[in-house]
């Protein structure tokens, strides 16, 4: 049986306690209650300095107790008279707190209109903002693995390394072969004027390992690997899986980017390696169908142009970094996609654009450091 709602007023020396009865729901008419306010509203004595509402243990309540709360602190709060809420339960006064910045924060972006410069800015401090947390937790992740309790499991970073090695065979191969096959052609056109088509060899070998390679690999895996991973992450977001593993506790960062970034930073060199060897396999294939030269002759040149083991490591330190940009880049557009499609298409576009950017500036940065330190 719900009890009528009912205000009862006590007065000590300029302070008011107004103690609530009965039930405060909307089911509950206030008629008694709203007319016992205007009552005490209209003999309010000008020297009350101080309110105090408190609500009776066995009451009910909703958010019709909320509304006449609200109002009754607004007509106070004219008089110059303030509104001690601290007898009220914890729930009620944690409604009131946070209608109370709710409010505030609507009122703060009526006032200010930022400006397209200021959006600008702060949209670039957000991006900004973003990529430094993601990388500190990486970061976090890492020494977490190091020091044997991360929640990465072994399984998963298995299958990822067979994702980004093994899968990616047959693509790198093709691309590889043709790069190696296009290099001895267009080397061949200008070394043929100075009677010099031999160094086709050296020219195919040098420009694989030390830069074709490692570039036309990372590319290859920014747009294979890169996009899957920010298409995969971004798909679990959209359907709350992500939502799900906070939930459970576990970091997303050891669960889903750790093995996926770890893979692709481990296999990217051994695909290096590998597309070294075919592509000059392809420039072998000019040298022998087209210039006629013997598969021994290309060999002994190839061999005497790559004494210097600094032209494999340079190749291979590159890949290295490459791997981990692909690998951080799309697990980081698949975190921070939106919700819907739309989204989801933009961060997978987005990872392959900005992993192969990132990737052709370290590229001329790497070499630039090679340049002033003495290898070349």
């Amino acid at each position: 049986m719900q009890k009528a709602k009912d205000l009862r007023f006590t007065n000590q020396e300029g302070e008011v306690e107004c103690i609530l009865h009965g039930d405060w729901v909307m089911s509950v008419e206030s008629k008694t209650a709203m007319s016992k306010w205007n009552k005490f509203w209209r003999n309010l004595s000008e020297s009350t300095n101080h309110f105090r509402l408190n609500l009776d243990r066995d009451s009910k309540w909703d958010s019709s107790l909320l509304v006449f709360i609200f109002q009754a602190e607004n007509e106070l709060e004219n008089r110059g008279i303030s509104m001690d809420l601290s007898l009220l339960p914890r729930k009620v006064q944690n409604f009131i707190k946070f209608a109370k910045y709710r409010k505030k924060q609507e009122k703060n972006q009526e006032i200010f209109v930022p400006s397209d410069s200021l959006e600008f800015w702060k949209s670039n401090w957000d991006a900004i903002s973003n990529v430094s947390t993601f990388w500190g937790k990486w970061l976090i992740a890492l020494v977490r693995m190091a020091l044997g309790h991360s929640f990465m499991r072994f399984g998963d970073f298995l299958l990822a390394c067979r994702a980004c090695g093994a899968s990616a065979l047959p693509i790198v191969t093709l691309i590889a072969f043709l790069t190696g096959l296009t290099l001895a052609f267009v080397g061949s056109v200008q070394l043929e004027k100075f009677n010099a088509t031999i160094y086709v060899a050296d020219l195919v070998s040098l420009a694989m390992v030390r830069e074709m390679g490692a570039l036309m690999v990372a590319i290859v895996m920014a747009g294979r690997t890169g996009a899957s991973f920010a298409a995969e992450l971004g798909s679990m977001k959209i359907r709350e899986e992500i939502d799900s593993l906070r939930t459970f506790g576990i970091p997303v960062i050891d669960f889903i980017v750790l093995p996926r970034t770890l893979a692709l930073f481990i296999m990217t060199p051994l695909l290096t390696l590998y597309a070294d060897v075919v592509g000059i396999i392809g420039g072998l294939t000019v040298g022998t169908q087209v210039m006629d030269f013997s598969s021994l002759h290309f060999f002994e040149q190839t061999q005497s142009a790559l004494t210097n083991m600094w032209e494999i490591y340079s190749g291979l330190i590159k890949s290295l970094s490459f791997g981990l940009i692909i690998g951080l880049v799309g697990c980081y557009k698949g975190l921070f996609t939106g919700r819907d499609s739309a989204s989801l298409g933009r961060s997978v576009t987005s990872s392959v654009v900005v992993s192969i950017t990132l990737i052709v500036v370290f590229d001329a940065l790497f070499e630039i450091c090679f340049s002033f330190l003495g290898y070349r």
